[in-house]
């Protein structure tokens, strides 16, 4: 016969169980926007002097443009940078990007000009192409450079021949194109203010993309995750003075993810592993984790002596430009930082 203490010790259990399973429910349900980012510290430990306007790193070396000058920093020793080559570009570098030893350099109307760094004390032209309009950035897949041309919108070119390089066809954005990046056989393409553009450039003949996503407010300057190797479809952007994340691990279908709005007015980021590194101008640098792109979360801040203007970003350092905008008068430099947890 079940006695009444047995049955209030069977209705406690109960009454615990269905506690305790309402506050696993719950906890699982709302994981995701609890999730808190492990810290990142950044601790300066180097500069580069100005002028300065873009930075890239790669290796053990920066690379930095003001105007019409391109110039290559060693940095193995951060808090003792060395100054190796300079070359100078007929028109202004709107933008650049670095893939082993070369450099391909948006130049305004010279094009996109092909720069050999594997002599980093005396970087060299080797050849250029010339498009409708401004160039302003370019972006390699095997033998292709894709770049953005204010005119013709994305232009590929075939640079199979490096002193001859000819054009391969281009694609018009609706909008005012602004940025593009490759990453693997894939690129994307970003204008104002109508979206984002996929392209497969392993297909023959002119691009035409794989996929578009329209949406307002997109951003001026887009990174993506992971640039060699298999495409990572997961990029991150500066629009309309946020940070967005876009997810086009599906080509046909890319989607925005996520907005975040930063302390200041995100103007560049940089990517690392599952890091976004945020040049938020007044705000200094902004440090964001995307493990979950669809949820960012915030993982640390970073105050600059002057408003942060362009950034890159490695395993273990950040460069970030700081001081007056592109094109204006001012002094600056990029400050090295080491990256810490």
């Amino acid at each position: 016969m079940t006695t009444t203490r047995t049955r209030s010790r069977r209705a406690a259990c109960a009454g615990f169980t269905r506690v305790a399973l309402t506050a696993i429910l719950l906890a699982a349900s709302h994981g995701p926007r609890l999730a808190v980012a492990q810290p990142v510290t950044l601790t300066q430990v180097g500069t580069l002097p100005g002028p300065v306007e873009h930075v890239r790193v790669q290796g053990d070396f920066a690379y930095v443009s003001r105007h019409t000058d391109f110039t290559i920093w060693d940095v193995s020793n951060p808090a003792s940078p060395m100054r190796q080559g300079t070359v100078e570009l007929p028109e202004e570098i709107w933008g650049f990007r670095i893939r082993g030893d070369r450099a391909y350099v948006g130049a305004n109307f010279f094009g996109v000009a092909i720069v050999d760094i594997s002599n980093p004390a005396s970087p060299r032209v080797l050849g250029n192409h010339k498009t409708l309009g401004q160039a302003k950035i370019g972006a390699v897949y095997e033998n292709r450079v894709v770049l953005i041309d204010h005119m013709e919108g994305m232009v590929m070119v075939d640079v199979s021949d490096e002193a001859a390089p000819r054009g391969a066809g281009s694609f018009f954005l609706d909008g005012y194109a602004r940025d593009v990046v490759t990453s693997g056989k894939m690129a994307y393409a970003t204008d104002s203010p109508t979206g984002l553009y996929v392209f497969d450039l392993s297909r023959p003949g002119e691009p035409d993309p794989v996929g578009i996503l329209h949406a307002p407010a997109s951003p001026r300057f887009i990174e993506v995750q992971r640039e060699v190797g298999e495409p990572s479809g997961i990029l991150a952007g500066a629009g309309g003075g946020n940070l967005q994340i876009y997810d086009a691990t599906n080509p046909a279908a890319p989607v925005k993810a996520a907005t975040f709005e930063t302390p200041g007015r995100a103007d560049r980021v940089a990517m690392s592993g599952s890091h976004v590194f945020v040049a938020d101008t007044e705000a200094g640098i902004t440090i964001v984790d995307i493990s979950n792109p669809s949820v960012p979360t915030a993982a640390g801040r970073f105050m600059t002596s002057a408003p942060a203007r362009d950034i890159a970003a490695t395993e273990t350092h950040v460069f970030v430009v700081v001081g007056a905008g592109e094109r204006q008068e001012g002094e600056t430099e990029v400050q090295i930082l080491a990256r810490g947890m």
